[in-house]
């Protein structure tokens, strides 16, 4: 899994490029709004992977907690 400050926004080409660009590509708009939609699962996909890695961890932690208490 990538860390979130690995994943690549260089892809991503800037709402106003694409304003001025889009006489010459029609299409450049559906193109960023692709790669916006990419890197919004990318994140999407790592927000969950984080969540289950706490979920784990703190599991272990209430784990050694009570065999510590006992």
């Amino acid at each position: 899994m990538q860390a979130i400050e690995n994943i690549d926004i260089s892809c991503a080409t800037p709402v106003l490029a694409i304003a001025a660009s889009e006489s010459a590509h029609p299409d450049a708009e559906v193109h960023h709004m692709r790669a916006l939609r990419r890197k919004a699962r990318r994140i999407s996909a790592f927000a969950r992977f984080s969540v289950e890695a706490l979920n784990a961890l703190a599991v272990e932690v209430e784990a050694d907690i009570a065999a510590l208490q006992h």
